[in-house]
């Protein structure tokens, strides 16, 4: 009878904990959704997500964001841009986005294209719709609870630890409830009152304050001890060598600005780290912002020097000492698009394909300013104008195989009208020139 007893005990005792742990926040649920479970808590917000979209695309308020998608709908492992128009209950309609250029800071700008494809709710990472749906300027308490149950049930801990976090300093009711709930979705037994720490995102670039255990804490502060080492050796590795007079090499990998932005947002990001109050590495950095200034200075000097080399349109040496000039000039800022363009242009001048496009003066021009071109055209895969100058190297060069998927895809992007017509018109004189080619090696 004992013995029966005490199994009765144990096995109250496993259901009752089976029971704690199905209700996971419940006391916060009871507070700001009348009770719901946690499980009715997530699903009925995932169901409002399709109309808040659905709010701001028939307002033609496109939302941006990202999937793990390339542009043309393949699963990836790095994440593609979209845009999203329109939406229903089971998916959106999402436009691709390509590259187009960079911003004031060396970052890129996207623009979207007419490429498109209804994608489920479920195919939009959690993380990504965080980027997007209101937080900060949600007024709405119960609606960011909600929204934080789901970010926990899509594993995003930290993501739905930040949601609950505002909440946490905004409702004193409610914080104790956020607190506990957070702790039971960390694991965190007899966790005691929790603190805030400051989060670095490095996905997103920006800051995140989450509520955390002194035991927690300590883990983090030593993760960001290494990240913050990992990123000054990715700093100093991409800048290159930054001592001496420009040019040096190793060149830089990434453009000088977006350089200049990232150690400002590594400053933000490690400013209470015990790497970053090193004066050694803070020195270091320092160096190379003020090495990049300098580079500035450098690259703005030639480059008006190189402007008045040539002496008109007609002095080839001129036009080629310029290209010469800015071939050196590129090497301290390779990344930098317009230098590159200049650079590209230099040589294509230089090189002066012939106004119906079959020949050029100076191959020597032309074959120098296809590699660059084609780097460009990495950054602005849909700029007509950069497309139509590789196609009429390609075709200088008479290569009408290589020189028409160029002229095709202005044609595509303009239609008839403006460079479209001006790409249709060089491949009727490229098409000419073949036939006529293909009769004389015929005679022979």
């Amino acid at each position: 009878m004992r013995t029966s007893l005490q199994f009765a005990g144990v096995l109250a005792g496993l259901c009752l904990a089976s029971t704690l742990h199905a209700q996971a926040g419940q006391p916060l649920f009871d507070k700001t959704h009348k009770g719901a479970k946690e499980p009715k808590v997530s699903k009925d917000w995932e169901d409002k997500l399709p109309i808040w979209a659905n709010s701001l695309t028939s307002k033609n308020q496109f939302i941006q964001t990202w999937l793990m998608l390339d542009e043309n709908f393949r699963p990836s492992d790095k994440p593609g841009k979209f845009e999203i128009r329109d939406a229903n209950k089971e998916q959106f309609s999402a436009y691709a986005m390509v590259r187009d250029g960079v911003d004031a800071n060396g970052l890129p700008v996207y623009k979207a294209t007419s490429a498109t494809k209804w994608i489920s709710w479920k195919s939009w990472p959690a993380r990504f719709v965080l980027t997007n749906y209101p937080v900060e300027t949600n007024n709405d308490q119960n609606d960011l609870v909600a929204f934080g149950a789901w970010l926990f049930g899509q594993k995003e801990n930290d993501l739905a630890n930040r949601v609950l976090t505002l909440v946490h300093g905004k409702n004193k009711e409610l914080a104790p409830l956020i607190e506990a709930y957070i702790a039971e979705k960390y694991g965190w037994k007899d966790a005691g009152a929790l603190e805030s720490f400051n989060l670095w995102d490095a996905e997103f670039q920006r800051e995140r304050t989450i509520l955390i255990t002194a035991a927690d804490k300590a883990a983090r502060v030593s993760a960001r001890e290494k990240a913050a080492k990992a990123g000054f050796d990715e700093i100093v590795r991409v800048r290159g060598a930054y001592k001496g007079k420009a040019p040096r090499k190793p060149s830089p990998t990434k453009q000088l600005i977006l350089i200049e932005w990232e150690i400002k947002q590594f400053k933000i990001a490690y400013a209470s780290s015990d790497f970053l109050k090193n004066t050694k590495n803070a020195d270091v950095l320092q160096a190379i912002l003020d090495s990049i200034v300098d580079d500035k200075a450098v690259i703005k000097s030639n480059r008006e020097d190189a402007a008045k080399l040539p002496k008109n349109d007609k002095d080839a040496k001129g036009m080629k000492a310029k290209a010469e000039r800015m071939e050196q000039v590129l090497v301290i800022d390779p990344m930098d698009v317009a230098l590159r363009s200049e650079t590209a242009n230099a040589w294509y001048l230089y090189g002066a394909p012939l106004d119906h496009g079959n020949g050029c003066e100076r191959t020597e021009g032309i074959n120098a300013a296809i590699p660059h071109y084609k780097k460009i055209l990495e950054v602005y895969p849909n700029n007509s104008a950069f497309l139509l100058a590789l196609g009429r190297c390609y075709q200088a060069l008479e290569d009408s195989k290589q020189a028409r998927p160029y002229y095709q895809k202005v044609i595509d992007l303009e239609g008839d009208k403006g460079l479209g017509s001006t790409a249709q018109a060089l491949m009727r004189n490229m098409d000419a020139r073949d036939i006529t080619r293909l009769k004389e090696e015929g005679k022979k």
